[in-house]
């Protein structure tokens, strides 16, 4: 195309297409998952956390065995300060055998006074693996997990 008089329509649309498929699988190559790593932080050793795991790492309180999915009742906790300049900003729930991953995102401020929720989530039938990620607004994504077995019902 050495001038503007060759560019024709079709080749405006053809131009137009690559560029309407490429730049949206480009965007995918950079996304991360959460359930392959790197995102957030985990207890090296859960017998003998340092300090600023246990302010970081979040507590779950589920059920191992859950007879109905339908109503599965978790209690998550950080104990970590709720100061102005130093907090817990979310609290995510995810269970990645579950059609619906993301089971709530529970966003804090300073207000909150602590970092704790408690809630009632829908799990499929079947074994799988319930991972809360908490977010501190200044040492980042950090995550436990807890497995649990769904008797019947659910998603």
């Amino acid at each position: 195309m050495k001038n503007i008089e060759d560019f024709t329509r079709r080749k405006f649309l053809n131009y137009s297409m690559v560029g309407g498929v490429a730049l949206p699988l480009l965007s995918l190559m950079n996304c991360q998952n959460v359930a392959h790593g790197g995102v957030f932080q985990t207890a090296k050793d859960l017998e003998n956390m340092t300090d600023l795991e246990q302010m970081h790492v979040p507590k779950i309180s589920l059920p191992p065995v859950v007879e109905d999915g339908s109503q599965a009742s978790i209690v998550c906790s950080v104990d970590h300060p709720m100061d102005e300049d130093h907090y817990i900003k979310s609290i995510q729930i995810m269970n990645f055998a579950d059609p619906v991953v993301i089971k709530g995102k529970f966003y804090l401020t300073p207000d909150n006074g602590e970092a704790y929720i408690s809630t009632q989530i829908r799990l499929s039938g079947g074994d799988g693996t319930v991972w809360v990620v908490t977010e501190c607004n200044q040492h980042g994504k950090w995550a436990a997990f807890k497995n649990v077995s769904v008797a019947a019902g659910g998603c």
